[in-house]
């Protein structure tokens, strides 16, 4: 086998677990291809809308929740829907307008209001993915007035290492999400240590991990996760 050939699958392994390639600047846009408002049309009309309400009685509608501790539910009834979730449910509503691009829209389904209807309002998903499923010691995201995210919880014990090197953009996403999580870890540069590069290697061998030199690589007390594999870390932590 080539050099040439062994790079380019070491490169496709990585990809394929989340983990960190050479880095590319983003293509220009194709000004061909950008969509231009029609004539007549409002700029901003649809952020200016009032959000939609969901009407529990006639509304067709997908309810997310926190689930067990590191998962989601998904139910179409309100009653089904754990006390301690209630507070901060996404709503998906089959029969009325999308959230606006990048966000979802919320509810707080404890009390309805005098209509028998509840108000929603707009977070971002990854906000909502954190806060609804009530991991980490603290959140600094904010959300709409008069929803309430479930309880905090503390992260698990154990140490925590990040395999990472300088250049990898996933590795610097990973650890603004434990820092964001509140979780205490040590950084090692497997390109500017070498013990750490070796140590790394050992414990894959040794867990029977098949690391091809990828990263970032996360140990987290027994387990070692090559990528950033956020759905994984959520239920370790």
């Amino acid at each position: 086998m080539t050099r040439t050939t062994r790079l380019l699958l070491t490169l496709g392994t990585a990809a394929a677990l989340g983990a960190c390639e050479a880095e590319k600047p983003p293509a220009p846009p194709d000004k061909a291809k950008v969509a231009k408002p029609a004539d007549g049309d409002a700029a901003g009309s649809d952020a200016d809308a009032a959000p939609p309400k969901l009407d529990p009685n006639t509304a067709a509608f997908v309810l997310t929740y926190a689930g067990d501790r590191g998962t989601f539910a998904d139910g179409s009834k309100i009653d089904a829907v754990p006390e301690a979730s209630r507070g901060l449910v996404r709503v998906k509503l089959l029969e009325g307008p999308e959230a606006p691009a990048g966000t979802v829209w919320v509810a707080n389904l404890k009390e309805a209001g005098d209509d028998g209807t509840y108000a929603l309002s707009t977070v971002p998903r990854a906000d909502f993915e954190e806060l609804a499923l009530g991991e980490g010691l603290t959140s600094k995201a904010e959300v709409p007035e008069g929803l309430e995210p479930p309880e905090q919880v503390a992260a698990a014990a154990g140490d925590v290492v990040v395999y990472k090197t300088s250049w990898c953009g996933v590795c610097g996403q990973l650890e603004k999400y434990l820092k964001k999580k509140g979780v205490d870890y040590e950084a090692k540069d497997i390109e500017k240590d070498r013990s750490a590069a070796a140590e790394l290697a050992a414990m894959a061998k040794g867990a029977g991990v098949a690391w091809k030199g990828s990263v970032p690589v996360i140990s987290v007390g027994d387990q070692l996760i090559v990528g950033f594999d956020r759905r994984r870390l959520e239920k370790i932590l």
